[in-house]
């Protein structure tokens, strides 16, 4: 005789996929409370204004970009949105050459590409801050981050050199 009764007891496979859906369903779960990532760490909101450092961009960037305009970031690639120009600083691109006094090294525009420039684009924006910094969307606004700024004439890329808060540096 057969036994062709059922087995009543769980293998391997079948307790590997019960605990990978609970704990899918406890994430989820934790989620939808703000439990987790950067809702569970936002102290408040707070403008902020940073700084950008684009290299090299254009030879006019003051027929570009002008404050109090809109321009569109993009934040280690992920695109943000809108935010306001407050001021654009342009100098033309220098280069490091060392001084005839043999005391150090001064800034000198760059012969190799005369028509450059260097330029600071500083924009103001409302964004979280957290325990980590400031954050805009999901994005992590730190000095270093790579950022784009675009508008109807213009896509440039730069970093981040400085962020200020409301009431100074953010530091948290």
């Amino acid at each position: 005789m057969s036994d062709t009764a059922p087995h009543s007891r769980l293998n391997l496979l079948d307790m590997a996929v019960f605990a990978v859906l609970t704990t899918a369903l406890v994430a989820f779960g934790a989620a939808k409370a703000g439990k987790t990532g950067i809702a569970a760490k936002v102290r408040g909101e707070t403008t902020v204004e940073i700084d950008c450092f684009i290299r090299g961009a254009v030879s006019h960037p003051e027929r570009l970009i002008k404050a109090g305009d809109k321009t569109f970031i993009t934040l280690r690639n992920v695109p943000y949105s809108a935010v306001t120009v407050s001021s654009v600083q342009a100098r033309p691109k220098g280069t490091a050459v060392p001084s005839a006094d043999g005391r150090g090294v001064v800034a000198l525009p760059d012969p190799s590409e005369p028509f450059g420039k260097d330029i600071v684009v500083t924009i103001r924006e409302k964004a979280m801050l957290t325990d980590d910094g400031v954050v805009f969307g999901d994005s992590k606004v730190k000095v270093g981050t790579p950022i784009e700024i675009e508008g109807f004439a213009y896509r440039l890329r730069g970093s981040i050199v400085d962020v200020r808060t409301s009431g100074g540096p953010a530091r948290p």
